[in-house]
C-alpha cells in the first residue's frame, strides 16, 4: 500500500542502495534506529537491527516499513527490521537469522559498535557474507587492547574493514597532508620526532591511530612520543607535532570547544607563524554516512594498524 502512488500522486521509487546489518544490545537499539533513519534521505537502506540476550529462547522479530516523508509527492521508503535472539540463537544463530531479510541485489554492511574480538561467533559469521565491516574501536575503554583487536582482523582477511576512529582523524590526516610540502616530507622521512599528544590520562584508539599513520608515512627514521593531555577532555586526539632533523617545526593543536585548530610553523632563523584553520569534527551519524559511501578496502588505514599496535605494547 506504501508504494502505491494513487491516482494523484507521483511514484515513490523503492531506492535502497544496501543493506545495512547493526550488531547492537538493548540499550542502544531505539538510538539506533534514529541514527539509521536519519540517514533514509542520503542512504536509503534495508537495514536489520539485531539485539542479543542471553536468558529464553527463540527470536522476536519487529518489521516496519514506512513512507518518508508520509505525504507528497516521491519520498522513499524505510524499511527496518529489528530482531532480539535469545538464548543459543543469540550466539550460533545470528547470521542464519539475518541472511534470509537481505535484498541479495545490494551489498551487505556490517556496523560493529565496538571493538571486532577475533573468535566472536556471531561476528565471523556475519562477517562471511558482509562487503564492509565497519566498528567503532574507540568506545572501548582499553585502548590497546580494542588497536590489537583492529589489526588482527585486518590480518586475517575478510570484509574490508574499517573503524569510526579512524574516519574521526580524516580532517587531522588532510589538515597535516596540507601543511607539509614535498620538499618538507622527503626532509621529514630521513628523520623526524612525532609527538601525539591524547586526551586525558590514557592512550586513546584515536592517538594510537594517528601514531601509526604517521609511522607508516614518514618510515623507519620517525620517532614517536605519545603524550598524555588532561587539559582536553574529548575526541581521543589533542595535537601533533613534527619537526624535522633540520629544525622545522610544526605543531597542530586542538582548540577545545571550537572545530578549528592552532597551527603554529617555525622555520629555522625565522619568525613563528601561527594562524587558525578549520578542523571539522563530525557527529557519529556523518561518519557512519561516509564509511557506507565506500565499498574497497581502506588501505592506509590497514597499512597503519600494525605500527600502532607496536606503540600500544610499549
Amino acid at each position: 500500500r506504501l508504494r502505491d502512488p494513487g491516482a494523484s500522486a507521483a511514484p515513490m521509487a523503492v531506492a535502497s542502495v544496501l543493506n545495512l546489518v547493526a550488531v547492537v544490545d538493548h540499550v542502544e537499539a531505539q538510538m539506533t534506529e534514529a541514527l539509521i533513519e536519519s540517514m533514509a534521505g542520503h542512504q536509503p537502506s534495508r537495514s536489520i537491527i539485531v539485539t542479543r540476550t542471553s536468558g529464553g529462547e527463540g527470536i522476536d522479530a519487529h518489521i516496519e516499513t514506512r513512507r518518508q516523508p508520509p505525504d507528497g509527492a516521491g519520498g522513499v521508503l524505510v524499511e527496518q527490521v529489528r530482531l532480539t535472539l535469545r538464548g543459543p540463537a543469540a550466539v550460533r544463530g545470528v547470521a542464519s537469522a539475518v541472511e534470509p531479510l537481505l535484498r541479495r541485489d545490494l551489498p551487505m554492511f556490517l556496523w560493529w559498535p565496538t571493538a571486532p574480538a577475533v573468535g566472536d561467533e556471531a561476528l565471523e559469521d556475519l562477517a562471511e557474507g558482509a562487503h564492509r565491516l565497519i566498528t567503532e574501536a574507540g568506545r572501548v575503554g582499553d585502548a590497546c587492547a580494542a588497536i590489537d583487536c583492529l589489526a588482527r582482523w585486518a590480518e586475517k582477511g575478510g570484509p574490508a574493514l574499517t573503524d569510526l576512529s579512524w574516519a574521526a582523524l580524516t580532517s587531522w590526516r588532510q589538515l597535516i597532508a596540507q601543511l607539509v610540502e614535498p620538499d618538507e616530507l622527503e626532509r621529514l622521512k630521513r628523520g623526524s620526532v612525532a609527538i601525539v599528544g591524547h586526551t586525558g590520562d590514557k592512550m586513546t584508539v584515536e592517538a594510537l591511530l594517528v601514531a601509526g599513520w604517521l609511522r607508516e608515512t614518514l618510515g623507519d627514521q620517525l620517532m614517536v612520543e605519545m603524550h598524555a593531555r588532561p587539559d582536553v577532555a574529548e575526541g581521543g586526539l589533542a595535537s601533533i607535532e613534527l619537526e624535522s632533523t633540520t629544525g622545522r617545526r610544526l605543531s597542530v593543536e586542538l582548540i577545545p570547544g571550537r572545530r578549528s585548530a592552532a597551527v603554529t610553523v617555525s622555520p629555522p632563523g625565522t619568525g613563528v607563524g601561527r594562524r587558525i584553520m578549520p578542523l571539522p569534527v563530525p557527529d557519529r551519524a556523518t561518519l557512519l554516512a561516509g564509511e557506507l559511501e565506500m565499498a574497497r578496502r581502506d588501505l592506509p588505514f590497514e597499512r597503519a594498524l600494525p605500527f600502532s599496535r607496536e606503540f600500544a605494547t610499549r
